[in-house]
This record gives structure tokens, C-alpha cells and sequence, in this order.
């Protein structure tokens, strides 16, 4: 039999990797890990390449075994994370052994959580990307009795351990303090932009990868109320004629028609992806330099990780840990 995982407990899980790019002009959004950090930072704490598929598991119970022994990791939001009843940590790789269950159970302060194996899974790739797509049922979507293949890596399964300090995990509660710049509509709202800042937003039940519905406030007595429709980014928030934002993530469609007040930085994109139901939100408003700046410190702190990982994982191999 091949290496592989079995899974016994799915609800709502499916297979994320960076995303899907340069097809949005077909219809296909660019998807991918909605916490994109959490998702780097699995694949780089066991020494893989960054865009390695993983298992994105949002709000349920998760569980599965496998047939041989492998490294793990599991990031994102804070969760009960058992192997045969016995804790596990997050944010460090640790080994599963062969028919060892591993259970993700109570999943709070945070919606996703990622699983990644060391060498990753074999999963078709559409379109340059493994993710899935519900819009369009491209990708994989993961049930209960589904079997996952493991790649076959010349180094084994088993990887050193390491973590990452608790300082540099980022913090998943509510209120969110989100960073936004403006957007490309903000003079409409140039009488609208302290009152975004100082109000409390509560996310909304009807909320999902594509569009995060923000309720409680909204804002009144702007126009136009809808401009020519055009190409956004994820992270675009706009104002419905209703004067109810909506946060654009992953997810959505490849134009839009409602003005855009504000987008979210790249790094508190990905806290954004985080949010739960009910969980209040606040923005605040930075120069696209200071967003670059963040965005540039994140993804270096990601490749040195990767990169301590692969020397502790190349030292392994001749023997010496």
C-alpha cells in the first residue's frame, strides 16, 4: 500500500496552497489559505517549499491517521490538537507515528487551522494551483473516508523538530486591530474616514472566503453609490448603497461594482481570514509604504525559518542532531 492519510472526521476542510493566479480573467478566483502566514509558516517549519499544499480546516472537529511515520505541523487558530488522546503542540513540527490519530477538536480564538506533512501531499494542481474552489468544484475538498497520497521525498518523512518563539504567533482575538490603506474611492468617503477608523464593525454570520460582511454601523450619506465595475484585490473593502462594508478576501469574483473605501494590508489580510461570527473589528489607516515595510519583514522572517529548517534537516542526515 502507498504512503498515505486516511481521513476519519471532516466537516469543513479542504486542500489551500498560495493560490491561483493569472486565470481571474476566466472567472477563477485566486483562493489559496485565507491565513496565508499560517500556511507558510507550516510548510516552513518542516523544511518544505513554501507553496506546498496543505490542509486548511475551518471551525470543526478534523482527525485522521497515517500509515507510516511523518513529521507534522499544524498552525493557524488555537485548538485542542490530540495524537491518541494525548496533547500536541501548534506551531512546531512533531512526529506522528504510523496509525497514530491525530484529532483537531474545539477550534477558538481563530477559524482556520493548517495541518501540513513533511514532503506534502499528492493532490492534482488546476491551473498551476491545488487549491480548492467551491464556486466552481476545482481542487479538493476533504470528507470522511478520503485517502490523501503522500510525495514521495528523498529525505524521508521525518523532519527536526522546531518552533517558533510565541512572540512571533500571531494573536487571534477579538477586537481585531486591522491595518488598511486607502482605496482607490476614498474621496467619495473623505467625510466617511474618521468614522471608519473610530467605530467597532461586528462580523457577520453571512460571511465566508469570498466576502466578510461587516454589521452593527454602517456608514450614510455618500455618493456615488456604485461606480463602473472593475478589477479588485483581495483585501478590497467596499460599501454596499446600504452603507455596509464588506471585506473582499480570497475568494472573490474578479470585479466588482460598489465604491471601495479602503484595502487591508497583506500581512492583516490573512488575520482577516481569522475572524469568527460576532468577533468585533476595528480599522486603522497606514501609508501603502509602511504596508510594504510589514509585508516585507513578514515574508523574511518566513524564508529564515524555512531556511533554519533545512539546515537542521540537512545536519540530520549524516547523523548528527
Amino acid at each position: 500500500m502507498n504512503d498515505r492519510l486516511f481521513i476519519l472526521e471532516s466537516t469543513i476542510a479542504s486542500i489551500q496552497d498560495i493560490g491561483r493566479y493569472g486565470f481571474e480573467h476566466y472567472g477563477f478566483s485566486t483562493n489559496g489559505a485565507l491565513d496565508q502566514f499560517a500556511y507558510k509558516m507550516s510548510n516552513a517549519l518542516l523544511g518544505n517549499p513554501l507553496e506546498t499544499p496543505a490542509i486548511e480546516v475551518t471551525a470543526f472537529n478534523f482527525s485522521f491517521k497515517s500509515n507510516v511515520d511523518i513529521s507534522i505541523c499544524i498552525t493557524g487558530a488555537l485548538a485542542v490538537v490530540e495524537v491518541d488522546d494525548e496533547a500536541r503542540p501548534q506551531w512546531e513540527s512533531f512526529i506522528l507515528k504510523k496509525e497514530q490519530k491525530l484529532r483537531i477538536s474545539k477550534i477558538r480564538s481563530g477559524m482556520r487551522v493548517y495541518i501540513n506533512v513533511a514532503g506534502g501531499v499528492n493532490v492534482p494542481c488546476i491551473h498551476g494551483s491545488a487549491s480548492y474552489d467551491g464556486m466552481v468544484d476545482i481542487g479538493t475538498k476533504l470528507s470522511k473516508g478520503d485517502t490523501l497520497a503522500l510525495n514521495e521525498d528523498p529525505k524521508g518523512y521525518i523532519r527536526s523538530r522546531l518552533q517558533i518563539p510565541d512572540e512571533e504567533i500571531p494573536k487571534y482575538k477579538s477586537p481585531w486591530k486591522i491595518n488598511v490603506c486607502h482605496g482607490p474611492d476614498v474621496d467619495i468617503f473623505k467625510h466617511h474616514i474618521k468614522f471608519f477608523e473610530e467605530v467597532k464593525f461586528r462580523v457577520s454570520l453571512e460571511s465566508d472566503n469570498i466576502g466578510i460582511r461587516l454589521e452593527k454601523c454602517r456608514l450614510t450619506k455618500f455618493s456615488p453609490q456604485q461606480t463602473l465595475s472593475r478589477g479588485i484585490i483581495p483585501g478590497a473593502i467596499e460599501i454596499t448603497p446600504h452603507g455596509q462594508p464588506i471585506i473582499l478576501h480570497r475568494g472573490r469574483g474578479g470585479t466588482i461594482g460598489y465604491p471601495i473605501i479602503a484595502c487591508i494590508s497583506s500581512t492583516d489580510l490573512d488575520l482577516a481570514g481569522q475572524m469568527r461570527p460576532h468577533d468585533i473589528v476595528q480599522f486603522k489607516f497606514i501609508s501603502p509604504n509602511k504596508a510594504i515595510e510589514m509585508y516585507r519583514r513578514r515574508e523574511a522572517y518566513i524564508h529564515q525559518i524555512q531556511d533554519k529548517s533545512l539546515e537542521l534537516n540537512d545536519i540530520s542526515t549524516k547523523g548528527v542532531v
